[in-house]
């Protein structure tokens, strides 16, 4: 995955990402989590507002974001919460790997179309390896095509029920469309 285009617009992706709520864009799985606080990590972390959101819940985040301009931004707006800010990316983690932490909550939200087809499954094993008995992996999907600076590739919720399966995860029930407001 290519960061150059998130350090050129950093300060534009930061706005865009914080024009929304975290219970705007994750109200299909927020009621799963019921109450539970825990350590999470936030993948592609962005801006932190959701990293943010989890840390008010009572959560200690990781917060993995590899555009530096981005990961600045996103210290700097949750530089009093319980936020660790990490420089690493899917489909390696390297960085985080070498911490030996399990997580309770992982979430990568609109990261996977950035993930190459061929490194998938290793990136999804990657993440299952990081995730504590019984915690609880979201991923959420970013459809459509780039936009001429940022290449996304094609993801299905079919492909990750695959990887699923193979690391014996549960899939829950959630909506398969996005709903419009």
């Amino acid at each position: 995955m290519t960061v150059a285009p998130y350090n050129r617009n950093a300060q534009t992706f930061f706005a865009q990402y914080q024009s929304l709520s975290f219970e705007q864009v994750h109200s299909d799985w927020l009621p799963q989590l019921d109450q539970k606080v825990g350590l999470a990590l936030d993948v592609g972390a962005g801006s932190g507002r959701d990293s943010s959101a989890l840390a008010e819940q009572g959560w200690d985040v990781v917060a993995v974001e590899p555009a530096a301009g981005l990961r600045e931004l996103g210290q700097g707006a949750t530089r009093n919460q319980s936020i660790h800010w990490v420089d690493d990316q899917l489909p390696d983690l390297g960085k985080i790997r070498k911490l030996s932490y399990r997580f309770d909550l992982i979430l990568v939200s609109a990261v996977w179309m950035h993930i190459p087809p061929a490194d998938r499954e290793r990136a999804f094993r990657i993440l299952t390896e990081l995730l504590a008995p019984g915690g609880m992996l979201v991923i959420t999907l970013r459809h459509g095509p780039g936009d001429g600076e940022r290449l996304f590739y094609d993801v299905s919720r079919e492909e990750l029920e695959v990887f699923a399966k193979r690391r014996a995860l549960i899939p829950l029930p959630v909506p398969i469309g996005r709903k419009k407001d």
